[in-house]
């Protein structure tokens, strides 16, 4: 049967768009043959790659009768397409027959799939191109943004996400039931990242993909030591992969919180390189090894958030490559992010608070993004105190308090605030196989669930580790267990 298409969908600037007809029909006649070619070729393909309409059409009926999991060959599909009504319009039952009797053998459906992808690939990015092209020549959007408009949709024709955001519900549901089936059988009940921190992941039930997880608090109290226990519980002691942007701290200062958290070495003696003695050479020579193993990348260059998602998706199209995952953004903090500076301050944080929210949801990841409290929280501080009938436990931090934006509280899915007891200071001591004793400065502090989305809100006290900048959950004298086992050297 003779079929034609508009002159003006075939070509681009008098040139035709990349196609393969006979790809598509020879892969149309492979699902033909043998029902076991689709659920082969549906991760390469969708309806939106044929070219050709007409295949398009029947391939979406194809699509919705696996999902129904009905057999698929010449008479049911012949069946399906006569009861809507479009046999006709697809060339009848006379073409669907010619298009199982154009291929002897369906072996070769994969590359058939293949060709109908890259030729559907290069017409989005010619499509990506024309549009770029024009939005240049009017000179109505920021160059920025005209640069992240086209890095978003070329990385969505990457990662074959150029399928319709909207979705019915009877195509979603079976997933969600297989998702509740899943948790319902592991182990326990975390359906994300684990932090180290147990009943913060109790809550939050761990780091989860697409979310924007806030960690605030007022300066010098600890969000970037907090953040780098969490990265190096995932990051070294369980082997993800993790992508820390840093505004603050040099890539030599990060390594070194590393060195300490792993070797138990007070870092100011890392940092100076004196006074070491040759047991803790050791230690930090074997935590170097330890570090080397690790996937954790670091990136302190000035960014905006364009560079952001520029790199987080180089990095993720890398590992992917490499058959592995991006697994966890760190940012350290929100507030030295490089801002569009045309914008009122206010505006600036709401756009970078956005543009993160935007980038979990878009790479399926966790991100994690420190932020500062504003000066009325410290004004309300107390001292971490025990219960009891003389007064509050402690006057914590609100959502208003996050600095700068409510934009923040409104994107964000958990924000976790970092109460310190600034007089709750106490010697977690220890001995040696030697005898000999030490002590290090321990804090008690609480990691408080101000917000959480999806859950309950709650906190755990934490001791915080002074010399190893190092957040532990055990009480206090589970933490000097701990340090005694994990430190062999006066400090």
């Amino acid at each position: 049967m003779e079929r034609s298409n508009n002159k003006d969908e075939k070509k681009e600037r008098g040139k035709l768009l990349p196609s393969n007809i006979e790809a598509e029909r020879s892969l149309l006649g492979c699902i033909l043959i043998s029902d076991k070619v689709y659920d082969k070729i549906s991760t390469i393909v969708d309806a939106e790659d044929f070219y050709d309409p007409t295949h398009k059409k029947i391939f979406e009926v194809i699509k919705e009768m696996s999902l129904r999991g009905e057999a698929i060959d010449y008479l049911t599909l012949t069946n399906v397409l006569r009861s809507r009504g479009i046999l006709e319009s697809v060339g009848g039952a006379s073409y669907i027959s010619s298009l199982s009797d154009a291929v002897p053998t369906y072996a070769h459906a994969e590359e058939y799939a293949k060709i109908v992808r890259e030729k559907s690939i290069l017409r989005h990015l010619i499509d990506i191109s024309t549009k770029v092209i024009e939005d240049s020549y009017k000179e109505s959007k920021s160059p920025e943004e005209i640069l992240e408009n086209a890095e978003r949709a070329i990385f969505r024709v990457r990662e074959k996400e150029q399928t319709s955001s909207i979705k019915k519900v009877r195509d979603l549901v079976s997933d969600v039931y297989e998702e509740i089936k899943k948790s319902g059988l592991r182990e326990d009940a975390l359906q994300g990242l684990p932090t180290g921190f147990s009943k913060i992941d109790n809550f939050i039930l761990g780091l989860q993909p697409e979310n924007l997880i806030i960690i605030a608090a007022r300066p010098s109290v600890g969000k970037t030591s907090l953040a780098m226990t969490i990265a190096y519980h995932l990051g070294v002691e369980k082997k993800h992969n993790i992508l820390i942007f840093s505004f603050e701290m040099s890539q030599n200062d990060l390594i070194m919180k590393f060195i300490a958290a792993c070797s138990k070495v007070n870092l100011h003696k890392i940092r100076t390189g004196r006074f070491l003695t040759k047991s803790q050479e050791q230690h930090i020579i074997h935590a170097l090894s330890v570090l080397a193993e690790s996937s954790i990348y670091i990136d302190t260059d000035d960014n905006d958030v364009f560079d952001i998602r520029s790199k987080a998706r180089d990095l993720m199209a890398e590992l992917k490559r490499q058959n592995k995952t991006l697994d966890l953004i760190i940012i350290d903090y929100l507030q030295l992010i490089r801002p569009n500076e045309k914008l009122p301050r206010e505006q600036q944080i709401s756009q970078i608070s956005r543009s993160l929210k935007a980038l979990a949801r878009e790479l399926k990841v966790p991100v994690i993004a420190l932020s500062q409290l504003n000066r009325e929280a410290e004004k309300r501080e107390t001292p971490l105190k025990k219960k009891s009938t003389d007064g509050p436990v402690i006057s914590y931090p609100k959502l208003s308090d996050l600095r700068e934006s409510g934009a923040i509280e409104q994107d964000a899915d958990v924000v976790i605030f970092i109460a310190r007891d600034a007089k709750g200071e106490y010697d977690a001591t220890g001995e040696y196989m030697s005898g000999e004793k030490f002590s290090h400065k321990a804090i008690k502090c609480k990691l408080i669930i101000a917000k959480n989305r999806n859950g309950p809100l709650g906190e755990q006290s934490v001791a915080f580790i002074k010399d190893l900048t190092l957040f532990q959950q055990e009480s206090q004298q589970d933490t000097d267990e701990m340090i005694k086992e994990g430190v062999d050297e006066p400090i």
